[in-house]
């Protein structure tokens, strides 16, 4: 799986949170984004989820265009965010709330999305 991204901007007003990004991030690969307070790092992460509409630029999973889907359809195709404050559900296992994001994030049914997540948690 390769995720590309080849110019992505995003202004608000005057005030510019992404200017002509490029990444390249293959299956396996880990990529940090560091910098200050309004950097724009979480504004970057709504961009790839598609939670904000860019301005300018292309996104691409394994050649098939991003850009343009909902935020729903690219979490389908595997591109998501997990937030820093975690929200399980107290009630559940961890395997049973990994279930949960495999079969509602992830559109597995059944023998498919418990795989997936007895992988995830083995992962």
């Amino acid at each position: 799986m390769t995720l590309q991204v080849r110019g992505l901007c995003k202004a608000y007003g005057q005030v510019v949170v992404a200017d002509r990004i490029d990444i390249d991030l293959s299956v396996g690969q880990c990529l940090g984004v560091i910098g200050p307070n309004g950097a724009g790092k979480s504004s970057l992460f709504h961009l790839l989820t598609g939670t904000v509409a860019a301005d300018a630029g292309h996104i691409t999973l394994d050649g098939k265009a991003l850009s343009g889907l909902p935020a729903h359809r690219r979490a389908r195709l595997g591109v998501a965010r997990a937030f820093q404050v975690p929200q399980p559900f107290g009630n559940l296992s961890v395997f049973q709330n990994t279930l949960a994001a495999a079969s509602f994030a992830g559109g597995l049914r059944g023998g498919a999305a418990e795989q997936a997540a007895h992988d995830a948690l083995r992962l």
